[in-house]
């Protein structure tokens, strides 16, 4: 149904004008997170300097060929040694197709099989969506904390085994 295809260079013009599409397709997520609904592709560059820098992989989430989703995960957080999911957006001419549960699963598939024990990410407090995306995935909230934009978020985990 849906691949799961690295972003060989996710700094190039032509990368950040397909990030920027899709992260422009849903403006309420740019808002609780980037305080803004229109990012430009200029502003991704930075972001994605610093993440490629933690040692963040960027995935595009195919759909019949095309581009219809992001995903970035960190394989190994240094403070606590879990692969965290960054980022998980879908176009949203391709949402509620249920692209997301299945690059997730897809994911999450590829991390148990490098023996991995569990996976954990950030929800905003107000992403009411995006919290009941991912406890219908079966991630449960661990704690509260703050992101590196200054939000107030619930960090998730979802365990393997």
């Amino acid at each position: 149904m849906i691949q799961l295809e690295a972003v060989t260079d996710p700094l190039s013009q032509e990368s950040l004008e397909i990030q920027a599409s899709i992260l422009n397709s849903q403006p309420e997520f740019n808002l609780m997170v980037e305080h803004k609904s229109y990012l430009e592709p200029l502003e991704l560059q930075e972001e994605n300097r610093k993440n490629l820098a933690m040692g963040e992989k960027m995935l595009y989430i195919k759909f019949r060929n095309r581009v219809a989703g992001l995903l970035t995960y960190l394989p190994d957080y240094g403070p606590d040694h879990y692969p965290w999911i960054g980022l998980l957006v879908i176009h949203r001419q391709y949402s509620r197709q249920g692209l997301g549960n299945a690059a997730v699963h897809e994911l999450e598939r590829k991390f148990q099989q490098q023996g991995t024990q569990a996976v954990r990410l950030a929800v905003q407090l107000e992403n009411k969506a995006g919290e009941m995306f991912w406890t219908l995935n079966g991630y449960g909230r661990i704690r509260s904390a703050t992101d590196n934009h200054g939000n107030q978020v619930d960090v998730y985990e979802k365990r393997f085994g």
